[in-house]
């Protein structure tokens, strides 16, 4: 409870200087050695009534649901939509193959699939820690090593042009690439929901096989071109 009284005074001097300030806090777990709730998951739920009115963007890991997408309704339930709370989501080292995550040696569609997920648990935002935190090193065209202790590629979505060549232009890594599909994708499927509401958009994103679930996805691009194929022939008038 100690660390979150850090938060609520960091909050309170950032309001000293802009009133209507906007603070995101991301966590993973509920305060510890507290009567909040009863169990784990329960005080994890119970976080924005310890940090209201000092965080309005409440962003968590994916890696606390799992696979169980029910536990959404449990977190949305604690906000308070008419005081701009809103609910993001984020990955971070975790959640482990087979979820969708941004590690090195993860399939494509697995790459592809985080943004996937977020649209379909409804968060208004996502998260990513970092894209440039490599180990350090003293000049730019020095051989990229990951940092020690995370997952290979955690936290690194591009690379110094200079590794490669003598462009100083960075380079955009395949899953920086993969990102921007998915988020695409979310175009595609918001455009569906405007045109037929969200309900059918959910539909379609599991009728052609795309994504049901964190561990239920398509393995190929195929289902995810038939989904982007429907919304073009269904939208496009």
């Amino acid at each position: 409870m100690e660390q979150y009284e850090v938060i609520r005074n960091i909050s309170n001097e950032l309001r000293t200087y802009t009133p209507d300030v906007r603070i995101l806090t991301t966590y993973y777990a509920g305060p510890s050695g507290s009567e909040l709730a009863p169990s784990t998951f329960e005080a994890f739920t119970k976080v924005p009534n310890v940090l209201r009115p000092h965080t309005q963007i409440f962003c968590t890991s994916e890696w606390v649901l799992g696979t169980r997408e029910d536990l959404v309704k449990d977190i949305i339930a604690e906000l308070r939509p008419d005081l701009g709370e809103e609910w993001w989501t984020y990955v971070c080292m975790g959640p482990s193959d087979p979820q969708p995550n941004w590690h090195l040696g993860m399939r494509g569609t697995q790459h592809r699939a985080v943004m996937w997920r977020a649209w379909k648990e409804g968060g208004t935002g996502f998260l990513y820690w970092g894209t440039n935190c490599y180990e350090k090193a003293m000049i730019p065209s020095a051989e990229i090593c990951f940092r020690r202790g995370l997952p290979p590629g955690d936290g690194v979505l591009f690379y110094p042009g200079e590794v490669f060549s003598s462009s100083k232009e960075p380079v955009a890594s395949l899953r920086l690439e993969r990102i921007l599909s998915g988020m695409q994708d979310i175009e595609y499927l918001n455009l569906y929901s405007s045109k037929y509401g969200r309900e059918e958009a959910l539909a379609l994103l599991e009728k052609t096989g795309a994504y049901l679930g964190p561990d239920r996805y398509a393995h190929d691009h195929g289902p995810v071109d038939v989904m982007r194929g429907e919304v073009y022939r269904t939208c496009r008038s």
